[in-house]
């Protein structure tokens, strides 16, 4: 606009202008050569009998076209490629209990009820036609009865319908399958009461005498820790007529109806996060035809315990799969690849929420890579032959230099602001930084190591400096000298790129039982990692101190893994400092192993993360104290009883300050016995290429290494 008035105002000025001259010949000044975006002006003077006007040309060069934006595109929009660290370990929802596994069954099986989007706590129906409420009827006054109205027309992969009878077995056969490292302990207290962890405590009340319906507090006290627990063979040793007497009580608390086309779940106690738990994988839903075709349990109360606690290795239904969600796992070749096709029949046609997906999925072929080295994965990103990757956190500043733009999380709103380039716009991948995550990696302890038919994990087996008792950290101050031997500040520079806090509870912010650094914890102090190694009580065959003679373990983390890998490399690294005969051997292992291993209790010391189940602080301390983390940790009698009060005591207390009470004192256990080695709380980056359309958000999947695939979509 300034350059416009200018030359106006120059042109009335010039044009007023009556100079007398003699005459001459007409007089140009010859112009400069034009730059782009620049105006000149040009006099050029014109002979009028005596008078000249001088005359204004305005010449405005032109600025060449900005050069077109890059364009991203994938050479194949129909096929995504998900490079992943590691294996899953079963197609079984009611079994599976980790997050590699739980990315495939969650794409190919479904829920009665899903996240609405990025919202974790909040539910769209999905199986169901409504989530149901006590304003629309499907709860219950008292909140112990939910009724769920199953969606008509909807097929499994292999073309049966989906009943609600099918609703209501898959539900029974996850309780009845049970086994102490399941996730069913998240549905089996809700249906039987605080305390109850897995099916064998109730059939150990059966035995001991309680009759099918709600049970004492201190019915339930005796029949947890049953021998029963995992004991298959145990299991179906049981008196016929109570194993039977426990499947119809089952069945008589998840009632199908299918001229109605209801189902309906009868609980022992209001259980606020009941939607939030059926939400996740082991809430989904099995075609009972198929599963009793292949070999699985066929719903009969005659025969259920036949598949008590199953394991990947003896599961039948392990590698096959037949749910009713958007792909089908069309291969499955173990340690290198999951491929899944679009399922032709999807049944969805209208979004989930608004602007969300609908029909076949728009991606048709997803293919996850087992690739536990970071540098293939990070080839294959740099190549555009991956999609989506697993990218280290300590690998950061390698792969930033390929971000051409960047998300970042607004916690005030509860969401990423818009998009932005980087200073290297032209770079082809993309990603969301700054989202809080929900899990946290953990170092365990194995207080009584199983070392049947021997344990290459513990050396020699005997304190002599080639390796470790079983029970070697049975002893307090061993454990205690491990805490003070880590260095937190180090694992957070160089395993989570400072972006982390050290961790002082198992909860997240904003739960009860959260404690921040003014509780008691641990910090990296090698005079008090001495100090307590010399207090040791352990002695050697001839009298030798723990100090003199030392110790040779391994700690194992899964391959691939480079942030346990970095955990375990510090801790080993402090332990020598304080000692060098003290040698903790890092070991790697596919995580199939180490989940089989763990769970067998053969591990001596090693790393595993927890992605909260549900979001609230009992599924932090449930699991990590008397569930699957606590049972193979092998706390001792007395320690394990306590947990077991407090937990119960927890979840069962509805007042949020004295529920905080309770489980502060918890924390105070946890630190004083030195039962684990809290690590941090990570936010959480994730990377993708910028032709992948549709990510978002949500911390019950998104944070871990899980992908819904179905919302996404390539350019």
């Amino acid at each position: 606009m300034r350059n416009k008035l200018l030359v106006i105002a120059s042109l009335v000025i010039i044009a007023s202008m009556v100079l007398s001259a003699c005459a001459q010949p007409t007089a140009t000044t010859a112009p400069q050569p034009a730059q782009p975006g620049v105006t000149q002006v040009v006099q050029t003077s014109i002979v009028k009998e005596t008078q000249v006007v001088k005359e204004i040309q305005v010449v405005t060069a032109t600025a060449p076209p900005p050069a077109p934006a890059k364009e991203f595109k994938s050479a194949d929009p129909t096929t995504l490629v998900y490079a992943t660290i590691g294996d899953q370990a079963t197609m079984d929802p009611a079994l599976a209990y980790d997050t590699a596994s739980g990315n495939t069954i969650q794409n190919t099986y479904e829920t009665l009820i899903f996240y609405d989007k990025e919202k974790a706590a909040d539910f769209v129906p999905m199986l169901a036609t409504e989530v149901p409420t006590k304003d629309n009827g499907g709860i219950s006054a008292d909140g112990k009865s939910f009724t769920f109205k199953i969606r008509p027309g909807v097929k499994f992969h292999n073309g049966d319908p989906m009943t609600p009878s099918d609703v209501a077995y898959s539900l029974q056969r996850g309780l009845l399958q049970g086994g102490p490292d399941s996730p069913q302990f998240l549905l089996t207290e809700p249906f039987f009461g605080v305390g109850m962890q897995d099916i064998s405590a109730v059939v150990q009340a059966l035995l001991d005498g309680a009759q099918p319906g709600p049970l004492t507090t201190e019915q339930i006290d005796k029949a947890s820790g049953t021998a029963l627990l995992g004991d298959a063979a145990g299991m179906q040793a049981v008196d016929p007529k109570v194993l039977k007497q426990t499947c119809e009580w089952v069945s008589s608390l998840i009632v199908a109806d299918d001229a109605k086309g209801t189902v309906t779940l009868n609980l022992a106690t209001p259980w606020g996060p009941l939607l939030a738990t059926l939400a996740n994988t082991w809430g989904s839903v099995m075609d009972k035809k198929w599963v009793g075709e292949n070999k699985g349990w066929d719903g009969s109360c005659d025969t259920w315990q036949n598949f008590y606690a199953v394991t990947p290795e003896n599961n039948p239904l392990n590698d096959l799969e037949n749910g009713t969600g958007p792909y089908v796992m069309s291969a499955w070749v173990k340690g290198q690849e999951i491929d899944m096709t679009a399922f032709d029949g999807y049944w969805r046609t209208d979004p989930a929420w608004e602007g969300g997906p609908t029909g076949v999925p728009k991606i048709k072929n997803v293919i996850t890579k087992i690739v536990p080295e970071w540098g293939t994965r990070f080839a294959m990103l740099q190549a555009g032959d991956a999609d989506l990757a697993d990218v280290p956190r300590q690998n950061t500043s390698q792969i930033m230099p390929l971000v051409g733009d960047q998300c970042v999380y607004d916690s005030a709103a509860g969401t990423f602001k818009d998009c932005v380039p980087t200073s290297t716009p032209d770079q082809p991948l993309r990603v969301w930084l700054g989202h809080p995550g929900l899990s946290q990696t953990t170092i365990f302890f194995n207080q009584k190591i199983n070392t049947d038919g021997g344990n290459p994990y513990i050396g020699s087996g005997k304190l002599d400096g080639k390796g470790i008792p079983p029970d070697f950290f049975s002893d307090v101050h061993v454990r205690k000298a491990f805490n003070y031997c880590f260095n937190w500040d180090q694992f957070i520079k160089d395993a989570l790129v400072g972006e982390a806090v050290q961790s002082f509870s198992l909860p997240l912010p904003g739960m009860p039982g959260y404690a921040d650094s003014s509780a008691a914890h641990y910090t990296y102090d090698l005079d008090k990692c001495k100090e307590e190694f010399a207090a040791s009580t352990w002695k050697s065959a001839d009298g030798k101190s723990l100090n003199d003679v030392g110790f040779r373990t391994q700690f194992v983390y899964n391959s691939g893994n480079v942030t346990r890998q970095t955990a375990g490399q510090i801790l080993a690294s402090g332990l020598a400092k304080a000692n060098s005969k003290f040698v903790l051997e890092v070991l790697q292992t596919p995580w199939p192993t180490l989940l089989s291993t763990y769970q067998k209790s053969r591990l001596p010391v090693w790393a595993l993360g927890w992605q909260e189940d549900i979001h609230d602080a009992h599924n932090w301390y449930a699991p990590y104290l008397t569930g699957t983390y606590g049972r193979n940790s092998n706390f001792a009698p007395d320690l394990a009883a306590a947990f077991t009060e407090g937990v119960n005591k927890g979840v069962a207390e509805v007042d949020p300050a004295k529920r905080d009470a309770i489980y502060q004192e918890l924390n105070k256990a946890i630190i004083d016995q030195a039962t684990i080695i809290l690590l941090a709380i990570p936010t959480v980056r994730n990377y993708a290429q910028r032709w992948v359309d549709g990510w978002y958000y949500n911390p019950m999947f998104a944070s871990g290494s899980n992908y819904y695939f179905y919302a996404l979509s390539k350019q």
